[in-house]
Order: structure tokens, then sequence, then C-alpha cells
């Protein structure tokens, strides 16, 4: 099974994927979750929006505390910098399109201050769920279809109509879901969770104690592990552990050995790393890095 890695930036969880073509700030990609690392899609954010539309499978995707779960024909639209991600739980080989796009290209200049400003990245509009079964849903995920039609045949005058086709998908958030209302609550919990992410992005390789997790957010031990369980289901610490075994996966993609691997990404010690690592991804390091080698056509190394 070839493994995705998930570009996301150091210190700010923010992706690093290009959401745009030459020549638009557009981009629409399928993506099976069961082909990244550790089998899901880690929490990220970024400036666009995006509208998510599921061919095949289950997927649960968790925006900010939230976790809906979609099916085949149900689709999903992700406001600007709204902590994201996905898992297929129920091992369905879930494949989903994903449609980004700058904000400021959904509409022209001229109707921003009415149609556009109170809407992106309000904390009171996380995300909007839709399906077939009403006439705005189709309308939502046939124009999905249709951008990744145009984006990946590219045909003449495809630009225009790409531009009439997020327009009309703007159309279908703003008419069809709440009205978004001032959430200084949520968007302060958005925050605190990202600070906390940041700051064991950048510590990691160093001895991390939940009480410095907990300090990055302002918060209260208790508090912290309150925020990881109804952010991530999980605690700060198991989220440490997880964040490390991912980066040590890229390590041993490249020329570090286990040995290397363990302590670079802050592992005490290397029987813990190999444990760890085992448990998560049901392969030791060395067998995993042999694999990697082996899909790439590199010779193996012990």
């Amino acid at each position: 099974m070839q493994v995705r890695e998930f570009p996301i930036e150091s210190g700010s969880l923010r992706e690093l994927t290009a959401h745009r073509t030459a020549l638009l700030p557009v981009a629409c990609y399928e993506t099976r979750i069961d082909r990244h690392m550790l089998g899901h899609i880690p929490l990220h954010w970024h400036d666009e929006v995006q509208w998510v539309r599921v061919e095949r499978g289950e997927g649960v995707f968790r925006v900010n505390d939230e976790e809906p779960t979609l099916r085949a024909g149900e689709g999903l639209f992700i406001n600007a910098g709204c902590l994201h991600g996905a898992e297929d739980r129920a091992r369905s080989g879930c494949v989903y399109l994903s449609l980004d796009a700058a904000p400021a290209f959904l509409l022209p200049p001229e109707l921003h201050s009415a149609y556009l400003a109170p809407y992106v990245g309000a904390a009171g509009l996380p995300y909007l769920r839709f399906a077939g079964d009403t006439e705005g849903g189709r309308g939502m995920l046939e124009g999905i279809g249709e951008a990744e039609r145009l984006l990946r045949e590219r045909p003449p005058f495809y630009e225009p109509e790409i531009v009439a086709r997020l327009a009309e998908l703007w159309r279908g958030v703003i008419a069809g879901g709440p009205q978004p209302k001032p959430s200084g609550e949520r968007r302060l919990s958005s925050e605190r969770m990202k600070s906390m992410l940041n700051w064991i992005h950048v510590h990691y390789t160093e001895p991390v104690r939940l009480a410095d997790i907990a300090r990055a957010g302002n918060l209260s031990r208790s508090e912290c592990c309150r925020y990881f369980n109804k952010f991530l289901g999980g605690t700060p610490l198991g989220y440490v552990t997880d964040y490390r075994i991912r980066r040590g996966m890229e390590l041993l993609r490249g020329d570090a050995n286990v040995t290397e691997t363990a302590y670079r990404v802050g592992f005490a010690g290397v029987s813990h790393f190999i444990e760890k690592f085992r448990m998560k991804t049901g392969m030791t390091p060395l067998a995993y890095k042999k694999r990697e080698e082996s899909s790439n056509g590199s010779p193996s190394s012990t």
C-alpha cells in the first residue's frame, strides 16, 4: 500500500498543499483516507474554503470539536481557518473529492462586504453538510463534480466556467446554512487548541509534560485534557506519541535508521519507539522502512 505524506507546516498546522492551478487559486483532488500515514488525515487548517464530496465508503470528518459522518453521495463545506481532519473508522476504503478555493476568488470584489466577509472564517459557521435528498444538496454535489471535471479536462474557456461553479457553490453555502453569529467562545477554543498543537509540533523532540502543553493553551492540566478529548477524542500525551510516530515514518522513508529515528523524534529509548510504532502501524519500524524502500526501488538496509 502506498502511504501518502500529508504536508503540514511545522509549528502551525497549516496545510502546505498548493490549492491552485497555474492560473486559478482553486484545486480539486481525490483522496483515499487510509492511504495516508497512520491511516487518517491529521488535524490541520488552511486559508481556503473547502467542499468535500464522498465518492465511496464512509468517513468521519472532524471539524473543530464536531465529528460529522459522511457516506457516499453526501458532502460537506468546511470554512476557512477551521481545524479539520478525517478518519475511515469503518475501514470502508473511503474516497472523497476535495475542492479548495481562495475565498477572495468566490465572488466579484464589489460583493465581498455583503456576501463574503460576514461568512468566511465565521466561528458560528464551521461547516455545513449536505446530501442529494434536497435540491440544494444535489446542486452542491453536482457542482463539486463539475468543477473537478473542468479542472481535470481543461476544455476551452474552462476558467470562467470554474468561476461560475464556485459562485453557485458559495451561494449554496450562504443560502442553505445558518446565518453566522459572533461566537467569541468558539473562536477562543479553536485558537487555544491550535496553540497547544502548534507547541507540540515545535517541541516534540524534547521531553514533553502535560503542564507544558496546558501552559501553551493558557489552561489548567484538567482543562487541557478536556480540550484534547473534545477536539481529538484522545489525550494530550497520546497525541504527542502519534505525532512522533508520524514524523518517524517520514524519517524512515529517507536515510535514517531505526535507532537514529527513535531519538530524533523524541523517544527516550529505541525499544519504546518500536513498541509504540508497532501498536500504531501493525509493523516494526524496520519492516516499515524495508517496505518503503522496496516500493521505491531502493536497496534495503538493516
